[in-house]
């Protein structure tokens, strides 16, 4: 029998372990789990859930915690691990059971969104495919009420980066509908916008260059505050996502889908310091291409 430990960095320390026996891992699929100490909890394992029981626990602490995911669609059994984004439940588990769990999403809304806007055109579908399986999208994160402010819920947010890294994403997508899960994204190191700013999406090239025009994800108010985050987590070999932010509507009165205005490109370099670049388009905005 042959028996690995496999490591992974998380925020600068070696501290996600996971176990190899013959081969097989021992996550339930994932092959790594996150091992930390917290002050008042314990031990902490996160990892992708196993079981049936452990996706209807997780499922349960979400949509108590956050309640308008509760018309979403869920996985309702593990899903085998083929290296590749999937809908997955991750949890935090203490001495006590799961005291925390995250839903993520591969980019489903967000090739939606693109084929929405581009559906008609050559290529479309493949670009859409490429956002599918390079955009990782956090549906939410929820903590035990006795557990928060401990530390589980960033623990949960940068396994989750490394986790989509490690699955071939190079962009992960949040939603903040709270001042807690700003500060949670901000803390983190994803670029949080304000609610009236555009999250603008485009497809490059491995050397930078567009390979479609870029389309808008925008947030709506009308049941309450919300936003967009986003963190560049990797850039794959070939034809990835860059995100940015472009003014909407309301924050730029006036302007018309016959006049140019700037979208606001970031990416990180390699020690995680932030690039801007600067495009000057003409009908990106979400009102415009509608």
């Amino acid at each position: 029998m042959t028996v690995g430990i496999v490591l992974l960095p998380i925020s600068g320390r070696w501290r996600i372990i996971g176990i190899m026996k013959d081969g097989i891992n021992q996550c339930g699929g994932s092959g790594i789990e996150s091992v930390d100490h917290f002050d008042g909890v314990g031990i902490v394992r996160i990892r992708p859930v196993v079981n049936k029981v452990e996706i209807k626990r997780a499922k349960r602490l979400i949509v108590e915690q956050i309640p308008h995911l509760a018309d979403i669609e869920f996985p309702k059994r593990p899903v085998e691990d083929d290296g590749t984004l999937r809908p997955l439940f991750i949890g935090a588990f203490s001495k006590d059971g799961l005291i925390g769990a995250a839903f993520v999403t591969p980019g489903i809304q967000a090739a939606q969104s693109f084929l929405g806007y581009f559906s008609a055109s050559a290529g479309a579908y493949q670009c859409a495919e490429l956002v599918r399986r390079t955009v990782a999208e956090v549906e939410g994160i929820a903590v035990v009420d006795e557990y928060r402010r401990r530390g589980v819920a960033l623990a949960l947010k940068r396994y989750i980066d490394a986790w989509a890294a490690d699955h071939g994403a190079c962009l992960v997508l949040s939603v903040p509908t709270n001042e807690a899960a700003r500060g949670l994204n901000e803390k983190s190191g994803h670029r949080v916008l304000e609610p009236d700013v555009l999250l603008m999406l485009q497809v490059v090239y491995a050397d930078g260059g567009p390979c479609s025009l870029p389309f808008a994800l925008e947030r709506g108010q009308e049941a309450g505050y919300s936003c967009w985050a986003f963190l560049p987590i990797a850039k794959p070999g070939g034809m990835s996502v860059r995100a940015g932010q472009c003014p909407s509507v309301a924050s730029s009165p006036g302007v018309s889908g016959e006049e140019y205005f700037a979208v606001k490109w970031e990416t990180r370099d390699g020690d995680g310091n932030w690039i801007a670049t600067t495009s000057r388009l003409r009908g990106v905005r979400a009102d415009v291409m509608a």
